[in-house]
């Protein structure tokens, strides 16, 4: 008579392991603020002069900082998040144009 055999089984959920964090508040007017566009984003080339095209005939005295002037950062650490803050400080961003939806 064969035994009887037992198997360890092992669950595929995990507890979540994600912090929540705060964002940042709207800004209601783009007036006088400067934006940086990251260009890592899809087609960033062909789409942001245009977004830059589009937003500098909305708002008046917009600095808009060109992709090909931004690091090609995509921070996943927070060492990188990090170096990634200190450069947006560095070059005056109020706003981060980090995707464009293409």
């Amino acid at each position: 008579m064969p035994a009887h055999s037992s198997y360890q089984v092992l669950s595929p959920i995990t507890e979540s392991h994600t912090q929540k964090t705060r964002l940042a508040p709207s800004i209601p007017d783009l007036a006088g603020k400067t934006i940086g566009a990251m260009r890592h984003t899809f087609r960033a080339d062909e789409t942001f002069p245009m977004i830059e095209q589009l937003l500098r005939e909305k708002y008046s005295n917009l600095k808009f900082i060109s992709n090909t002037d931004m690091p090609d950062m995509r921070p996943t650490n927070a060492a990188e998040e990090a170096e990634l803050t200190r450069v947006l400080k560095d070059k005056g961003c109020d706003v981060l144009l980090a995707g464009n939806g293409a």
